[in-house]
């Protein structure tokens, strides 16, 4: 982890060089020879990024000792700034209510003490300071003879990343080569007739395409009309039974209506159950471990319905016999022809392979032993280098030398994708091992992380948002990461990594000392700058943690938290993830971390004021901060935002999800606001943008706000007006507490940026002729309107509108009639309408738009009229020679 460790360590040093909230902080050396540190690590970075994947025990292990040595330089800087800060708090009380002379006398003692303590620090940290120089430069000496005795023909044949590629992530990433008769054999046998509820079982050994198969199965148009319900879900080894409970609850309830936190496990079961009973479904149980797993889940499923299935896949033979009712399904290995055809295609897509490829490409394939994720990670890299003869051969000698029949061998595979990164993608992808097993990351999140982590090297006018997005993008087209669920305009929601990938990152984290997974023991925590927590701990266990080394961030995956006393023992802390543990408080010790960068927590109390205290703009670092509020049954909390909150310059991201209160600034000038410039995201409830408002947010990409209990007489002091001023707004999501069928006067007045490409709007109550404010929006791409969003039987759309609209999704609409011609949305792509029971038409004009690629509709126990016409729009279209328009029909 070197380059991380120098990327991250330079933009330490630029943000106490540059940045005014360290001007009165007193460097414990001359600044140049921070200064001259900094070119230090520009030479140290520029041959990690160029020369040091020519590879070798050399250099391996000179990274290991940049990686320390940058370390140590980094907690020298840092504590620096953390001691100086604090002797600073100490000074201050000298000045503040001096009202007995004896009480004077004892804190001017104790200022002199501090000021003591500080140069006592200050000649003990340039020491080491200087020490560690010392060191960095009998490295750079080292990397100078290594690049001198190294011939250029040697560095040049190195496994570099080509230009990213400004196209779009390929959309084939499930498409299966050599299995067509596995997909045809299964349809065959999930829509067969049967008497009673059939268990199928696909058996395979790990990276062979079990998934992959089952979720062409899943998704395959036959099958989603065949099965009333659909249900997918995955069950680890280390599986809770509550969860996949939870994830079954959800996919079949909407989730708006049903509380499902606080539900006992009977009383999941039997909504399980009797959501199926009666019903054909299809269950889709991915990585089954166990036959006590299928004992405890096989009960949940009625057989009562003809025609229900359960398909299974595992890598045991055992639980595949144990489990199923029908004979197995065993996976075959892909044919030397059908390894070649994959790997080509991945490589090449629709071009053909050079001859003088072919030979070298054959090898590789064969070396994959069949197991299509082995060809699929070294297509990854086959992307990535020059496509010469001496590159792929260099690569076949590799292959041939480490991959053979067993799994061990597998992972060989998996770490030669590693080896082969450029620097700067390595600590993401092994960052991304630190979540658990099966987990879903949501990359809003992970991007956020890659930024506060200091992962990312900046690079021009790109934003670090767009940057960190972009690696994760690359890791994807590298066949590393996965991609669960994709958002409405095409970009990533949810990822997540191959279970035997996320063990390798595991174990490379380990060595690198990037993170340690903890499991209750403190034995291989020594030295790791950062700890992923996936169960509860003690305080017992928390103490030693901080005696054990300068960690830098904690993400904590479960459990309640009762105390977070043991912060104290950990001042250098970046990134203290609690969002999915629970804290009933926000203590002190949480605004003395004064490094923190990523803060995200969830709150729960039982008083209806929880409080965020005013000392929270001591993070002057702070980038991101999520507060969520867990909600009891019987708690209707608010949770109260100080003013100080708009004196935290550094801030990037704020998401207060339901339930916030954040106070309206009078003005920069007046009350000591500050222009938040690097404010991206704001996510709040109950808002009022005043113009002041509106000058302290100018570079705001992203908002959501909640409007609840707002009379009619009070919109105009929420000054919706002025959103127009946002001049780089990108994404609106404005939503309202349900008003019934009254309609609503809010944008009487209202004007959007012509920058918003992104607009969500639910529970508006809006006449329909209000969307004239929308429809000539010039740069908007994706419309979701939701819940009564728009009100009235009839939409007459008109000439001119939704000049670039690419998606429309229209939920839970009272909308009768809908009068459009293909005019009115000549850029359409995809469009989504759920559960609007009373349309009794998708209009004919829309099958006619050129660009219209899919049509989706949810229906449920009302009318399916609307499903049937877009049924006949497919139909007449393929009568004229479209084959493109595809129409899903979904139940709900």
């Amino acid at each position: 982890m070197a380059y991380a460790a120098v990327v991250s360590l330079t933009q330490t040093l630029d943000q106490i060089l540059h940045h005014y909230q360290y001007c009165s902080i007193p460097l414990f050396c001359e600044q140049q020879l921070f200064e001259s540190l900094r070119e230090k690590l520009t030479f140290l970075q520029a041959f990690l990024e160029d020369d040091a994947q020519i590879g070798g025990e050399t250099v391996e292990g000179l990274e290991g000792r940049i990686r320390d040595v940058i370390y140590r330089a980094e907690d020298i800087i840092e504590s620096h700034v953390s001691d100086q800060i604090s002797l600073q708090d100490d000074c201050c009380g000298v000045k503040k209510g001096l009202k007995q002379l004896i009480s004077a006398v004892q804190k001017a003692t104790s200022s002199l003490n501090s000021c003591k303590r500080g140069m006592e620090l200050g000649l003990k940290n340039v020491g080491g300071l200087q020490k560690v120089i010392e060191q960095i430069d009998t490295i750079i000496e080292q990397v100078l003879s290594i690049q001198k005795s190294t011939k250029v023909e040697d560095l040049q044949w190195s496994y570099t990343s080509a230009p990213a590629s400004s196209g779009g992530i390929p959309n084939d990433g499930h498409k299966m080569v050599g299995f067509d008769e596995d997909i045809m054999a299964l349809k065959a046998r999930l829509c067969g007739e049967s008497s009673k509820l059939q268990v199928i079982s696909i058996v395979g050994m790990g990276g062979i395409g079990k998934t992959t198969l089952a979720r062409n199965i899943f998704n395959d148009s036959l099958v989603a009309y065949h099965f009333h319900a659909r249900v997918w879900t995955t069950v680890s080894q280390d599986y809770h039974l509550r969860q996949v409970l939870l994830a079954l609850v959800a996919s079949l309830t909407d989730q708006k209506t049903v509380d499902l936190s606080n539900k006992m496990y009977d009383e999941l079961a039997d909504h399980v159950y009797k959501s199926l009973k009666g019903r054909t479904y299809l269950i889709v149980m991915d990585d089954m471990w166990s036959t006590t797993t299928w004992d405890d889940l096989r009960r949940l499923f009625p057989d009562d319905h003809n025609g229900s299935r359960v398909l299974i896949t595992t890598r045991l033979s055992e639980v595949a016999v144990y489990a199923s009712s029908s004979p197995l399904h065993r996976m075959r290995f892909l044919t030397e022809e059908w390894s070649w055809s994959l790997l080509r295609g991945k490589v090449f897509e629709l071009q053909s392979c050079p001859p003088e490829l072919e030979r070298a490409g054959r090898t590789i394939a064969k070396s994959c032993g069949g197991l299509p994720l082995a060809i699929v990670v070294v297509a990854g890299i086959l992307t990535k280098v020059d496509r010469t003869k001496y590159h792929w051969e260099k690569i076949a000698e590799n292959i041939s030398a480490t991959v053979a029949t067993n799994d061990e061998h597998f992972s060989k595979i998996l770490t030669l994708s590693y080896n082969h990164l450029p620097c700067h993608l390595k600590a993401c992808l092994l960052y991304m091992g630190a979540f658990p097993e099966d987990y879903r990351i949501l990359v809003s999140k992970l991007t956020k992380l890659f930024i506060a982590e200091g992962f990312l090297k900046p690079n021009g006018p790109e934003s670090l948002e767009e940057l960190a997005y972009k690696y994760l993008e690359d890791l994807v087209k590298r066949n590393l990461v996965l991609i669960i669920k994709s958002r409405s305009n095409g970009k990533i929601r949810l990822c997540g990594l191959h279970d035997l990938l996320r063990d390798l990152c595991i174990r490379k984290a380990r060595k690198e000392e990037l993170f340690h997974v903890t499991n209750n023991s403190v034995r291989g925590i020594q030295n790791q700058r950062r700890l992923s927590i996936h169960s509860e701990i003690s305080d017992e266990f928390v103490d030693k943690w901080a005696r054990a080394s300068p960690i830098r961030s904690i993400l904590y995956f479960s459990g309640y938290i009762a105390s977070l006393s043991f912060l104290r023992g950990y001042r250098l802390l970046r990134v203290l993830d609690l969002l999915e543990a629970i804290i009933s408080s926000i203590p002190s010790e949480i605004t003395l971390l004064l490094h923190l960068r990523f803060l995200a927590l969830t709150y729960s109390k039982f008083s209806d004021r929880l409080m965020v205290p005013p000392s929270i703009s001591n993070l002057q670092n702070l980038q991101t901060l999520m507060i969520r509020i867990y909600r009891w049954e019987t708690s209707d909390s608010i949770l109260f935002l100080p003013f100080e909150m708009w004196k935290m310059p550094q801030l990037r991201h704020l998401l207060f999800f339901k339930g916030s209160m954040l106070p309206t600034p009078l003005g920069v000038a007046s009350n000591g606001g500050q222009v938040l410039e690097n404010l991206q995201i704001l996510c709040v409830d109950n808002f009022k943008f005043t113009s002041n408002v509106i000058e302290l947010i100018p570079n705001l990409k992203k908002l959501k706000v909640y409007y609840y209990d707002v009379f009619r007489v009070a919109w105009v002091e929420y000054c919706l007006n002025n959103l127009v001023h946002l001049c780089q707004l990108q994404t609106l999501n404005l939503m309202f507490k349900p008003v019934g069928l009254e309609v609503n006067p809010f944008l009487a007045s209202f004007v959007l940026p012509h920058t918003l490409q992104k607009l969500t709007l639910t529970d508006c109550a809006l006449p329909w002729q209000d969307m004239a404010v929308i429809r000539s929006l010039p740069n908007l791409e994706i419309l979701k309107l939701r819940d009564d969003a728009f009100i009235g039987e009839e939409w007459e759309c008109s000439e001119g509108e939704f000049p670039r609209l690419k998606f429309l999704l229209m939920e839970l609409l009272n909308l009768k009639c809908w009068q459009v011609e293909s005019s009115h949305f000549p850029c359409l792509e995809r469009l989504v309408i759920k559960r609007c029971w009373q349309l009794v038409e998708i209009p004919c004009a829309i099958g006619d738009i050129p660009t219209l690629e899919l049509i989706e509709v949810t229906i449920g126990l009302g009318s399916k009229s609307a499903a049937d016409s877009a049924v006949l729009i497919q139909e007449e279209q393929r009568s004229l020679g479209n084959d493109v328009l595809q129409v899903r029909i979904r139940s709900r």
